[in-house]
């Protein structure tokens, strides 16, 4: 702890006093070192604060080239402050407050840099004593992403008001630690402070994202028992806390007992029923508050068009788009990429490039949604040109669900040149670490017919996963080398890794020579001990497996363990085997069965 605050000290003299006041608002961390200010941001965006900032300080013979520039670099608001005399200490104590309000009300991601900077001009003037100081900087870490940091200030203070223990608990669920922030609560309690419902809320959005239904009603009960269940914003926790776990009975029960019902409690309806794979009530629910007079926001309109495309419904979504612009509602970043997203899986591609073309500003998401409805679409060189324009943004630049899309095309249409130019684009970019990318290059070389490339990319994974071995069996057995898949599958069954579906319906497709006959009967056993023998797609993997051996007698003995109103594909398996041995008239009474059925 030691070593952390002296670092902290020894780095304040490295950094011009006054450069913290905009430090907070301008780093972000999706600009480069020393570059300007993209053009995706307005130009009125990008001045009216550091305009704001100038002026309300004085130093207005610099405002005026900054009115005028179209664009600025950090310098031309940093270098008037850095010329700055010696202020006295007062001034320079409510100057730090300000700092504070600046690194609240920056919508950018605060940096180490800004953070520490921050930290360091508080133990300057002493600051640190004071909690509302000292919660702002440990909130500032959070948003760093540097919770350890945020931790270590937090550990300096003994006596530690209910604000601080809740922006620890927070900085914990942001940073995705959840089990932490649960014994923060615990630790919180033991110490004699008394939680109120911000804290409940926190825990309850932590048990949200674990799924832990259990924990999550106690808590429902303990804020009944402590009377805080009137506070709407917990209420809503809990709503969203019930969807998430599964739980929609419960959910709707606390929303038709909740008398506070804001856009954020109909919000949680209606994302919940489309987490929960009910998109039709999800857009009843949308339709409901509309009625209702409910006024509708981002998360609204995002959500009901998202149950649009998941219903199939594309005149629904159109209505919502034609509903939104005619009521005056400017569509974000989310709602935008939603109306992308269901336009490319209607086929309406030209109506998802002009809502792309539309759009002020773009995110990762807007072009991997054009990527993907392109690539959906089978359009080969546009999917490969946005590719090439994402790159150039120098903002948004490809991540692993753009290359996950970008080599499931090249798996698909066979591009295996593509492919290879994506598979060095990984390794140049550092992301051939994912599974996600390995795994579906290793898709990719096995479909493109280069069975070999993708053994030496298996063999060179470090750890893998289920995904992993299924991949690679079904490519052995697809480029027909059964045995290799047969070993395979061996290798994996002795390093005790659950099986999966995929796992036996990839090699049962490998046993096509009558050499694999006593190793496709083993899974067979296998299959029956393990209680899948009832399963529509191991029974009709198994009967083409009998089938290519000439053994039509099990064949039909599999068959006949299936009801007859099973899927058709079992009907056609068995007529097309009866067919292909030469039996003719057992094929034609088993389709006129199929028809009595």
């Amino acid at each position: 702890m030691g070593n952390r605050v002296q670092t902290i000290k020894s780095s304040k003299a490295n950094f011009p006093r006054y450069l913290i006041r905009l430090t907070g608002y301008f780093s972000s961390s999706l600009l480069p070192p020393n570059k300007k200010l993209s053009s995706r941001i307005p130009v009125g965006c990008k001045l009216k604060h550091p305009i704001l900032f100038l002026g309300s300080h004085g130093l207005f013979s610099n405002v005026h080239p900054l009115f005028a520039a179209k664009s600025f670099h950090f310098s031309t608001v940093v270098q008037p402050f850095a010329k700055m005399s010696q202020r006295d200490s007062y001034l320079l104590y409510t100057q730090f407050y300000d700092v504070i309000d600046l690194l609240k009300s920056s919508t950018a991601r605060p940096s180490l840099i800004t953070a520490t900077i921050a930290h360091c001009l508080a133990i300057k003037i002493g600051a640190l004593a004071h909690l509302p100081a000292c919660t702002s900087l440990l909130t500032a870490y959070s948003r760093a992403k540097y919770f350890i940091s945020a931790l270590a200030l937090f550990d300096e203070f003994c006596d530690r008001d209910v604000i601080l223990w809740n922006a620890m608990i927070n900085a914990a669920v942001e940073n995705k630690s959840y089990n932490v922030a649960m014994q923060f609560f615990v630790e919180m309690t033991e110490v004699g402070v008394a939680f109120d419902s911000t804290t409940l809320l926190l825990i309850v959005s932590a048990l949200s994202h674990m799924k832990y239904l259990k924990h999550g009603k106690s808590f429902h009960c303990l804020s009944i028992k402590v009377g805080m269940l009137g506070d709407c914003s917990l209420c809503n926790a809990l709503l969203d806390m019930y969807a998430k776990c599964g739980d929609l009975t419960s959910s709707q029960s606390m929303f038709t007992w909740m008398d506070c019902r804001d856009v954020i409690s109909w919000n949680s309806m209606v994302n919940g029923f489309l987490y929960n794979g009910h998109p039709g009530k999800s857009f009843w629910c949308f339709k409901e508050m509309i009625s209702l007079g409910i006024r509708v926001d981002s998360m609204s309109l995002s959500c009901a068009i998202s149950a649009s495309a998941a219903s199939g419904e594309l005149s629904s979504g159109q209505t919502i788009h034609a509903w939104g612009i005619k009521q005056g509602y400017n569509f974000d970043i989310s709602c935008s990429n939603s109306l992308i997203s269901l336009y490319s899986e209607s086929g309406d591609i030209e109506a998802s490039k002009s809502v792309f073309k539309e759009m002020v500003l773009k995110d990762v998401i807007s072009w991997n949604a054009m990527i993907g409805g392109f690539a959906s679409n089978g359009m080969i060189l546009e999917t490969f040109d946005m590719l090439y324009k994402m790159q150039l943004t120098g903002y948004a630049q490809p991540d692993v669900a753009t290359l996950f899309t970008i080599i499931s095309l090249c798996a698909e249409r066979m591009l295996l040149r593509e492919g290879k130019t994506v598979h060095g684009f990984t390794i140049r970019r550092q992301m051939i670490s994912d599974l996600w990318v390995i795994n579906s290059l290793l898709d990719m070389y096995s479909k493109c017919n280069c069975i070999i490339k993708a053994e030496l990319l298996f063999n060179a994974i470090p750890k893998r996963d289920l995904v992993s071995w299924n991949v690679m069996i079904s490519g052995y057995s697809r480029n027909g080398y059964s045995k290799e898949a047969q070993s395979l599958f061996k290798t994996l069954t002795h390093q005790c890794l659950q099986l999966s579906f995929s796992t036996v319906l990839a090699v049962i497709s490998s046993c096509i020579s009558l050499d694999s006959l006593q190793f496709g009967k083993s899974i067979h056993c296998w299959e029956i001990k393990a209680g899948l023998s009832s399963n529509i797609l191991m029974v009709n993997s198994l009967m083409h497996m009998y089938i290519n051996f000439g053994d039509l007698s099990a064949a039909f003995m599999l068959f006949d363990t299936i009801s007859s109103e099973e899927d058709v594909a079992c009907w056609n398996t068995i007529i097309a085997g009866c067919t292909n041995n030469g039996h003719f008239r057992e094929a034609l009474a088993t389709f006129n069965w199929m028809r009595q059925v």
